[in-house]
């Protein structure tokens, strides 16, 4: 009997062969078939297999029964071979019926009597079971066996293989999505902050009571809407100027950093701002503006980011 030990040293005999064709065909080859190397990929990929099927055929194959092994008969059984003699039928086995000689007191068979005995086996022919029929159908051979599941792990490595890499290309391409939005964000946010620094160092010009005047955004106070007009806070002078325009015209003309819009009729200097509540909000020059109930959560987030 065989011990555990030999069991599974005979158990790791058989799979290391598959083992090293798997690990070649991983490390190896499918890199080439990946980058498209075909012309290096199919034939080592097929000297590989025919090495593998080397072994299956030759070196991995046991020793098969009916090719004859040490200590096995080989060929037909020595009653059928050419020029031997059967054995006896059991016919034969009994004496001849002419050297059977009669019992005292008994008269001698005629001539052509066989007598007829109790048990008597049939002929030879009439013992042969039928054969079973031959439907042309043999086993697998173990060493093709062997062959085709090496070219399965060899498919199903490439496969597998193909299926991680679509998953590491398809993070990949989300990664570079992901990163490309951040930087469309920050582009944005600096073409953003150079056309709010170049709002704040021109000076906006108005025409009012017949002249133009010209005033810094940072000077500008408050704004406040009146119809069609707006009265415009600034520093340089104590009197508004009320000039004809829109408030949304105005507030592409400022920039967005530093004003907001706080009610539907006022807009404001963030940075001219000295309190703040949750409903108005107290400027440099002691004004009180209101907030309008759609602005105070948008105009609490900027006075939060500004603070």
């Amino acid at each position: 009997m065989q011990g555990p030990d030999n069991n599974v040293m005979g158990v790791m005999i058989q799979i290391l062969p598959y083992l090293l064709l798997l690990l070649l065909h991983h490390f190896v080859l499918a890199p080439l078939f990946f980058k498209k190397k075909l012309f290096v990929y199919v034939p080592v990929t097929l000297a590989l297999l025919t090495a593998f099927g080397f072994y299956c055929f030759k070196v991995g194959n046991p020793q098969d029964f009916r090719q004859g092994g040490p200590g096995q008969f080989q060929g037909p059984p020595p009653m059928m071979q050419r020029g031997s003699e059967p054995p006896p039928r059991p016919d034969d086995m009994r004496p001849p019926i002419d050297s059977m000689a009669p019992m005292d007191g008994m008269m001698p068979p005629p001539d052509g009597f066989r007598p007829s005995m109790e048990g008597e086996r049939p002929p030879m022919d009439e013992m042969r079971t039928p054969m079973m029929r031959d439907d042309h159908r043999r086993p697998m051979r173990p060493e093709v066996m062997k062959l085709l599941i090496g070219l399965l792990l060899v498919l199903v490595d490439l496969g597998v293989m193909a299926y991680l890499r679509n998953l590491h290309t398809e993070k990949q391409v989300d990664d570079l999505r992901a990163e490309n939005q951040k930087h469309q964000q920050r582009l944005e946010e600096m073409s953003r902050n150079a056309a709010n620094l170049q709002k704040a160092e021109t000076e906006l010009t108005f025409k009012t009571d017949y002249k133009q005047v010209r005033v810094k955004p940072d000077n500008i106070l408050y704004i406040e809407g009146m119809g069609e007009y707006l009265k415009i806070y600034h520093l340089d002078a104590a009197t508004p100027l009320v000039v004809l325009m829109s408030m949304k015209r105005i507030l592409e003309q400022l920039p967005d950093d530093r004003f907001a819009r706080v009610h539907k009729s006022y807009i404001v200097n963030l940075n001219r701002i000295i309190n703040n509540s949750r409903t108005q909000i107290t400027m440099e020059n002691a004004s009180i503006i209101p907030i309008g109930e759609s602005y105070r959560v948008a105009i609490s987030d900027r006075l939060k980011a500004n603070s």
